[in-house]
């Protein structure tokens, strides 16, 4: 009885994380020309944190190209985020480019998740946390010592101290 509700379980969880990874839909069409446009598109920012998250790499490379055209596109304008992108930074996206792209969603989402009470550093730990997540998750990632190192950091508990007086490698 237990292996088949293991089994039922297992089943619903993947039916259900294929079913939201399809139903993310880039925006077309999109202009940034005033402060309005960015504001509109942040929902979608989220979304599109969320399926970059969820998706592995090279499932949908047309889909994620546009995906990430657009974060980048947007986080490069908008007035109300700002993403420093610290040689650190670069080190963990140097082997595995995409986790560069997963750093950027997850520090906008938390941005405009927390416009009233924004705080750089917690963004950074979101986000750093979601590049080891992802690095982990990725059956195709290359192996990296700087996501393992900061993977380690992590798992002593010493990340928020790392951030806030080295965010060095």
């Amino acid at each position: 009885m237990k292996k088949i509700f293991r089994t039922v379980l297992l089943l619903t969880l993947f039916i259900s994380v294929k079913a939201s990874a399809q139903t993310y839909e880039v925006p077309k069409d999109y202009h940034f020309k005033k402060h309005e446009d960015y504001i509109k598109y942040e929902p979608d920012i989220i979304k599109t944190a969320d399926w970059m998250m969820r998706t592995h790499w090279g499932t949908e490379p047309f889909k994620t190209e546009a995906a990430t055209q657009f974060l980048l596109i947007w986080a490069q304008g908008t007035p109300d985020v700002l993403i420093e992108l610290k040689q650190a930074i670069m080190d963990l996206s140097d082997t595995n480019p995409q986790l560069g792209f997963i750093y950027m969603a997850q520090y906008s989402k938390y941005a405009i998740q927390h416009k009233e009470d924004f705080d750089s550093t917690k963004a950074n730990i979101i986000a750093l946390k979601a590049v080891i997540a992802k690095y982990n998750m990725e059956p195709t990632h290359k192996r990296d010592n700087d996501v393992e190192k900061l993977a380690e950091l992590d798992k002593d508990g010493k990340l928020e101290y790392w951030i806030t007086n080295d965010f060095n490698f």
